[in-house]
């Protein structure tokens, strides 16, 4: 696929059921989409994560068209997603292959196999589906007086807490998607109460990467053991600030995703009013961010910084052409082809392409600027 010459004006929503449209092709006889490596990180990973963003992909596109197409293409992946390859202890799903890490690859692998469940669970009228995604999402253990997860291994081995932001925020976004599971709800409020409203940031707004989460004074009452363990965790965190800020603003719009998605399901939450939340909602706005994103190796190429940040302020703001201004930047960037809408000079094709399904949830469609 070469880069096209001239550019042009497209549908963003045509562009997205381009790309769709041509990744059938790459449907495996088993239900999955080829495995990526995690961009940058390079970290080997089976098809699960691929297969779970192009299951909600397809389950998307079969809500607005009602094509068979994409029914016949989700429900093989929802197969894959339900199989032993997949879910090899029917605990966790396995994620990601790299000796000194776990498999389920944090919240975060987890998180995206459950929005895919739900999303699917809607489009073909699919109750296991749900039903799986509440399992997986209720075997991670919830610590009340914190306020946020464990993680779980593939074997069902309970670990430690994820110390990721991100991770944390977008397992509350899948939960959240939960509607039927009251429990569900009840832990991404607190999430949102006692941690996400707390989250550090940089003089300028953006989300430290790893930004401590809690009071440390709440790890206390889960006992001594992990009080010890978060104040070192902290300690070298601290020491790390600095050296982060480029990948803290390549995962900001990540982040700002992860918002929007809650504030769809909890837009009366009172994170949404508070200060902080509005310094790092409108940091994308500064000049200096503009810049940098653009620079950092985790912006464009890796996340989706300019769909992203449309996503979130199409939802926060509804201001239709910053929308198209962010939308445009993504597609100054990785724009290759029409079918291969976010592939120009990625680190991973496979996971490039298939994290085009952060597209499906806008509301709206958006003229942009190709070639």
């Amino acid at each position: 696929m070469g880069r096209m010459n001239n550019s042009r004006k497209a549908s963003f929503k045509e562009l997205v059921n381009c790309a769709a449209q041509h990744v059938l092709s790459w449907l495996n006889p088993d239900g999955s989409f080829p495995a990526g490596h995690n961009g940058p990180y390079h970290h080997p990973e089976t098809p699960v994560r691929n297969t779970a963003h192009w299951l909600f992909l397809t389950a998307s596109l079969f809500i607005q068209s009602g094509e068979e197409k994409w029914k016949e293409a989700g429900e093989k992946a929802i197969d894959f997603l339900k199989s032993p390859k997949a879910r090899p202890h029917y605990q966790t799903f396995h994620c990601r292959d790299r000796i000194g890490f776990d498999s389920c690859n944090g919240l975060i692998g987890q998180a995206w196999v459950i929005e895919a469940l739900v999303k699917a669970s809607e489009a073909f009228d699919r109750q296991d589906c749900y039903e799986l995604a509440e399992e997986v999402f209720l075997l991670h253990p919830w610590d009340e007086n914190v306020g946020i997860w464990s993680r779980v291994e593939v074997d069902g081995t309970g670990l430690y807490y994820d110390g990721t932001f991100n991770h944390q925020l977008w397992f509350a976004a899948a939960g959240g998607m939960l509607y039927k599971t009251p429990v569900a709800q009840e832990r991404v409020e607190a999430f949102l109460e006692k941690i996400a409203v707390n989250v550090q940031l940089y003089s300028t707004g953006i989300i430290f990467h790893s930004s401590a989460m809690g009071h440390l004074t709440d790890y206390l009452k889960t006992g001594v053991k992990p009080l010890l363990r978060e104040t070192k965790f902290r300690l070298k965190k601290r020491i790390k600030k600095n050296g982060l800020y480029s990948k803290s603003v390549g995962y900001h719009g990540f982040n700002l995703y992860g918002f929007a998605i809650l504030k769809k399901v909890f837009p009366n939450a009172p994170i949404w009013e508070t200060p902080n939340f509005f310094k790092l909602l409108t940091a994308h706005r500064l000049q200096n961010f503009i810049r940098d994103v653009r620079n950092s190796e985790f912006g464009y190429r890796y996340n989706l910084a300019g769909i992203e940040i449309a996503f979130a302020v199409e939802t926060f703001f509804n201001d239709k052409e910053e929308v198209r201004v962010w939308l445009n930047r993504q597609m100054e960037v990785t724009f290759l082809s029409d079918t291969a809408v976010l592939s120009r000079d990625a680190h991973d094709p496979n996971t490039a392409m298939a994290r085009i399904y952060q597209a499906a949830r806008f509301s709206e469609d958006y003229e942009v600027i190709t070639g």
